[in-house]
């Protein structure tokens, strides 16, 4: 008997495409496997006016597609912070207009010393375009950091938090689940006492990157790991090991109401089959 850990269409999917005509074959899949929940990520070629575009598309031909587009200063940067900071409320009355309820906003992998999100947030809360709107910008956090650099993550999530602009939290991929477990608690904490002091922000929903582990995928990540995403040497190892403790992670997402947000490559019937596989515990 199957245990459904989360159904499919209660999870989101981060879309991977290099050309429209890729986005609208990978969109037209997810619609007819009924996955109504995209993010596009803005990263690589994938920013600047082909992300606008591609969001445009989405949303214009996929309407029954709910799109979550992220914004990375990182890979937005034009010049100055100036620039970068108009670029940002440009993006997010553009997408705003065009029916997204929400934007992931991200510093990037290297923070700009002249503008990152912490200060971008800050920035944005004093600008009367944003007086009267209810908060709709996720942030990152990074739950498996070392102690004393992540005393410093939760200083900065304070002063993102502290905006009123925040309306969900997205938590990095890592393979340390008991120490998820208690950094989750600690977050929890800071989320009620930041309702509680800031009438404009009723609920924070949370987000949990999942890694969907194949041989190729764990082989390319030993050799070329991703910034700031905390993998253990047993889960590098071994395909089996490394999809038993995604499950664990799921197990906690599940405990947790935490929304699981897929990164690795979902587009063809062989991804979707490993996918559901991951999600359905056998008992």
């Amino acid at each position: 008997m199957k245990n459904i850990l989360f159904d499919l269409t209660n999870i989101r999917i981060e879309i991977s495409f290099k050309t429209f005509d890729e986005l609208r074959k990978t969109l037209s899949f997810y619609q007819r496997n009924n996955l109504y929940k995209i993010n596009v990520p803005c990263k690589n070629t994938l920013k600047k006016d082909f992300l606008l575009e591609s969001i445009k598309i989405s949303k214009e031909e996929f309407p029954n597609i709910d799109i979550i587009p992220h914004f990375s200063i990182l890979h937005e940067f034009k010049r100055n912070s100036i620039n970068t900071q108009d670029s940002l409320i440009n993006f997010l009355r553009s997408v705003k207009y065009l029916g997204c309820n929400q934007v992931l906003l991200v510093s990037g992998s290297q923070k700009r010393s002249t503008l990152e999100s912490v200060s971008a947030l800050s920035i944005l809360k004093d600008n009367p375009l944003f007086f009267n709107l209810d908060p709709f910008i996720g942030v990152a956090f990074n739950p498996y950091l070392p102690d004393f650099i992540f005393d410093e993550e939760i200083l900065r999530l304070e002063r993102k938090l502290q905006s009123g602009l925040v309306s969900s939290i997205w938590f990095q991929f890592g393979t340390d689940y008991k120490l998820l477990t208690s950094r989750i608690e600690i977050l929890l904490q800071i989320i009620a006492s930041n309702i509680k002091n800031n009438s404009k922000v009723s609920n924070i929903k949370l987000f949990g990157s999942i890694l969907i582990p194949s041989r190729q995928f764990l082989a390319r990540f030993k050799y070329r790991p991703w910034k700031g995403v905390y993998c253990s040497t047993e889960f590098l190892e071994s395909e089996d090991f490394a999809n038993k403790l995604v499950q664990k992670l799921l197990k906690i997402y599940k405990q947790y109401n935490i929304c699981p947000i897929i990164e690795t490559n979902i587009s063809n019937n062989d991804h979707l089959n490993k996918l559901k596989k991951t999600l359905y515990l056998q008992s």
